[in-house]
C-alpha cells in the first residue's frame, strides 16, 4: 500500500504533512486497507540531503469518503490543507 509495493494505479494527493502527521495517518490507512504513496521531501541540497522534513501522501481517490472521514477524527474540523488537489471541493476561493 505504500510507495514501496509494486501496484501502480492513479492517487490523489491528499496532502502535504509533518512526519508525525503522517505517521497517524499512513497508520490509519494501512488498517483500513486504503492504497497510498508516501514520499518524503528531504532537507538539504537538492532535497536529498538530510532528514525528512514534510510527507507529500497520495491516496486512492476511490475511497475519498474513508480518508475525509479518517482525516477529521485524527485532525477535527481544522483547515484542508490547501497544497492539496484532495480537498478542492471545500476551498472557497
Amino acid at each position: 500500500m505504500n510507495s514501496g509495493d509494486s501496484h501502480e494505479q492513479a492517487l490523489t494527493h491528499l496532502g502535504t504533512y509533518s512526519p508525525h502527521e503522517a505517521a497517524k495517518l499512513l497508520e490509519r490507512f494501512e488498517c483500513a486497507g486504503i492504497v497510498f504513496r508516501a514520499q518524503p521531501r528531504r532537507a538539504g541540497w537538492g532535497g536529498s540531503n538530510g532528514p525528512t522534513v514534510v510527507m507529500d501522501i497520495s491516496v486512492d481517490p476511490a475511497r475519498a469518503s474513508e480518508v475525509d472521514q479518517i482525516h477529521q477524527d485524527l485532525f477535527g474540523d481544522s483547515l484542508p490543507n490547501y497544497d492539496s488537489s484532495f480537498f478542492h471541493q471545500r476551498r472557497n476561493v
